[in-house]
């Protein structure tokens, strides 16, 4: 009997927390921290490089050297983010390793998941209507339909909602 993704949690992997830095993700921090804890499992920080090049007003001329300049302040913003939540996990006694990361959200997190035998994915959910993640993408819905584990998307709490609307 193959018990797929259920029998993940009874591995000996670590607890995949990805990241981009968002209050939805702030707050996802608090329940990979504390699960990583109660389960006496590493946590693996994943986060994924997410460089938005410009699609006009750079012609040809220069342009190579703006996306040379957005992608080192990518990396730089990564290297930064991961450093906090490294920090972080170990203020409240979580051992900790990070995996910075390139492409794709959802195959990115999903591959590293997967390499690293990851017993779960704790991700943050924007709390997006169904029309913005149209348009936008969702990465917690590529998780929950693509990971090779169980998955806990950690909603926003009513504070953080209404402080993303304004």
């Amino acid at each position: 009997m193959d018990f797929g993704k259920e029998d993940a949690m009874n591995g000996n992997g670590p607890i995949l927390f990805a990241t981009d830095g968002s209050p939805s993700a702030l707050e996802a921090q608090h329940d990979a921290f504390e699960l990583a804890r109660v389960l006496d499992a590493p946590l693996l920080v994943v986060s994924v490089a997410h460089t938005v090049l410009p699609t006009v007003g750079y012609s040809a001329y220069g342009y190579s050297d703006v996306v040379a300049q957005l992608t080192e302040a990518e990396e730089h913003r990564l290297e930064h983010l991961l450093d906090a939540t490294t920090e972080a996990a170990a203020a409240a006694g979580v051992r900790c390793s990070t995996k910075a990361a390139e492409g794709n959200a959802v195959d990115e997190i999903c591959r590293i998941a997967a390499e690293r035998s990851a017993r779960l994915i704790v991700v943050g959910s924007h709390g997006w209507g169904a029309a913005r993640r149209l348009i936008s993408g969702s990465v917690s819905t590529g998780l929950v339909h693509a990971a090779p584990c169980p998955v806990l998307v950690v909603r926003p709490s009513a504070r953080a909602q209404k402080r993303a609307a304004a």
